[in-house]
């Protein structure tokens, strides 16, 4: 038997004094049957009777009973819970009659527990122990854990969840001051661009028009060249300067045109594949 339960027992007997026995859902009456059965060590029994006279009527005088039937049944974190939640009620007269025993049970129920705090978070942070939902940040009070080691996990709207081990030693006091990363943010997906026959790939299409116009413009510059070389040569004699130079204009003038005119002719067909390339594309994308 633990060292603490005779006081218990006593203690039980003490709070008892002065009250009536009766039968049925009275509360006064299923308090007096649970320090029966702590008189005779039914520990659980007393803790149902306590439980079912503070449904019938809530009272500081069955909170406490509460947490000191779970003392006896070694439940440590609900035993704490329940006696401080006792003693934190307001002006009551049978509380302050008993405050020094309540905080005596308390303090030993207290002895094997350790206790954890979260010292930094975001406001509405959920903390959950061991998989069990504890409150939100801040805590408003210290959690009383019992030894080992504690599966910490924190979690935040945009935030990573922060998780830990924390160990919990008897008496002592473990602090948490958990940093947390923002998510990151959703890919963003690239925005559909609607192509147009008269705007596709400007870049694409300026090559060919550059090369174009120097086609052109060697093509009648050469031409130029060329009709003025035969017009000279007809009216030259035969071995005359005049004659050589007319040949020589032909053959260059001849030779321009027909590089101006090539290159005519391929940046063309350049410009049109690179059209219909491009419109045929736009449609691909557009079905996908």
């Amino acid at each position: 038997m633990s060292r603490s339960l005779p006081f218990l027992v006593v203690f039980s007997l003490a709070l008892g004094q002065g009250q009536a026995w009766a039968d049925g859902d009275d509360p006064d009456a299923l308090i007096a049957q649970g320090l029966k059965a702590m008189r005779k060590g039914d520990y659980q029994a007393a803790l149902d009777a306590f439980r079912h006279a503070h449904a019938a009527r809530p009272a500081v005088r069955s909170h406490a009973e509460i947490g000191l039937a779970e003392q006896a049944l070694h439940r440590w974190v609900e035993a704490e819970a329940d006696l401080a939640g006792a003693l934190a009620e307001g002006e009551d007269a049978w509380l302050d009659s008993r405050r020094t025993l309540l905080e005596k049970a308390l303090s030993d129920v207290r002895s094997h527990l350790g206790m954890l705090t979260v010292e930094s978070g975001p406001r509405g942070a959920e903390l959950r122990i061991d998989g069990e939902r504890r409150g939100v940040l801040p805590l408003p009070r210290p959690l009383w854990l019992l030894p080992g080691t504690a599966k910490v996990e924190i979690t935040a709207p945009g935030r990573r969840p922060w998780r830990s081990k924390a160990p919990i030693q008897p008496g002592e006091t473990t602090r948490l001051a958990p940093i947390f990363e923002p998510l990151d943010p959703p890919p963003v997906p690239p925005a559909a661009t609607v192509a147009r026959p008269g705007n596709v790939d400007r870049a694409r299409w300026a090559e060919p028009r550059a090369l174009g116009i120097i086609g052109w413009l060697a093509l009648a510059a050469g031409s130029a060249a060329a009709g003025s070389g035969a017009f000279l040569l007809a009216d030259s004699h035969p071995g005359s300067s005049q004659r050589l130079a007319s040949i020589e204009c032909l053959a260059l003038g001849s030779a321009i045109a027909l590089g101006g005119g090539v290159i005519t002719v391929v940046t063309a067909w350049r410009g049109t594949a690179s059209g219909n390339e491009t419109v045929a594309g736009v449609s691909f994308s557009g079905r996908f």
